[in-house]
């Protein structure tokens, strides 16, 4: 059947715009498919990216424990393996993961090496596990430790002892203080301290001999940034007497009793420290002295339980 030319013409028109259509759907389907592909990948690349981390909300003080009421999950994207102390991530019912918003499942603990302010992402790098409580920690209240003016619960002090010729003795280093209040008033003559058995002995072997040597002082100095600043040498040695109990105490830890005596056994170093506490307390107004300085302490103590016994009654 002989095909009229036009109708040939039109055909071949057809086909060409079928093939060219064919040819840019291909292409847009392509197209599609490659952007697709990308897109999965910038959203696997994102899931991969995605951390979970908790944010400070509240102010934290150095040296002080980070509570879960101060921080909140947050999600973040960062292509670096951050040191991200504690993950945030909590996933739902679904299994899909979400931030801790609430803060409910930071664990505790830890405590701040530096102030940390709120938006402040909490790492490894400005944290620090505290120490295990030991079976021997007690909290001891002092109300004869000259304190600094602007002293507050929760800084860390050392305790030292001055003598009246200028020698200076760290007694116990690195505590953490609270201030007792009553009625919302802090006290002006107590401070309260966690000390171990072989901490409680020393500080009493130094409270005694602060009494004996007139013109002495047991008084305290505040760290600077307690969370990166680590506990001084001890440079005070108690008296004989109160060795001589500690190496009996079964109260103190095996431990503590090892650095004591690895540190007091050095007769050399010992006579250096004894010897000018010796002096200064060998003196004929020491026994006087041990008798007021005890009654005003208690004294002091008794005027602060019956402050705090008058603010429970009304």
């Amino acid at each position: 059947m002989t095909v009229n030319p036009m109708q040939r013409k039109a055909n071949n028109s057809f086909l060409l715009g079928m093939l060219i259509t064919l040819l840019i759907t291909g292409l847009i389907i392509a197209f599609l498919i490659f952007q697709i592909s990308n897109l999965n990948k910038e959203i696997e690349a994102k899931k991969a990216n995605t951390k979970y981390v908790y944010m400070v909300t509240g102010e934290v003080k150095s040296g002080t424990e980070i509570l879960a009421s101060q921080v909140r999950g947050i999600e973040i994207q960062s292509s670096i393996n951050s040191d991200v102390a504690y993950s945030a991530e909590i996933k739902d019912k679904e299994g899909n993961p979400s931030p801790d918003v609430n803060g409910t499942h930071f664990p505790g603990g830890y405590k701040a090496k530096v102030d940390l302010h709120p938006g402040t992402i909490v790492t490894s790098d400005i944290t620090y596990e505290d120490e295990m409580l030991g079976a021997d920690v007690r909290t001891q209240e002092y109300n004869i430790i000259t304190k600094l003016s602007q002293i507050q619960t929760g800084d860390y002090i050392d305790v030292r002892l001055r003598l009246p010729t200028g020698q200076d003795y760290i007694v116990v280093t690195h505590k953490q203080v609270t201030i007792p209040e009553i009625n919302g008033v802090s006290s002006t003559d107590c401070m309260w301290l966690d000390l171990r058995e072989d901490e409680i002995l020393t500080m009493s072997s130094a409270i005694i001999e602060s009494y004996m040597a007139e013109g002495s002082m047991l008084y305290a100095t505040k760290y600077v940034e307690p969370g990166i600043q680590g506990s001084a040498t001890l440079t005070y040695i108690p008296s004989d007497g109160v060795l001589q109990l500690m190496s009996k105490d079964t109260n103190i830890l095996d431990t503590a009793r090892s650095e004591i005596f690895a540190r007091n056994n050095d007769q050399g170093n010992r006579t250096i420290i004894r010897t000018p506490i010796k002096n200064a307390v060998e003196n004929d107004d020491a026994e006087d002295n041990i008798i007021d300085k005890t009654k005003e302490e208690i004294q002091k103590l008794q005027e602060e339980r019956e402050a705090y016994i008058d603010s429970l009654g009304g």
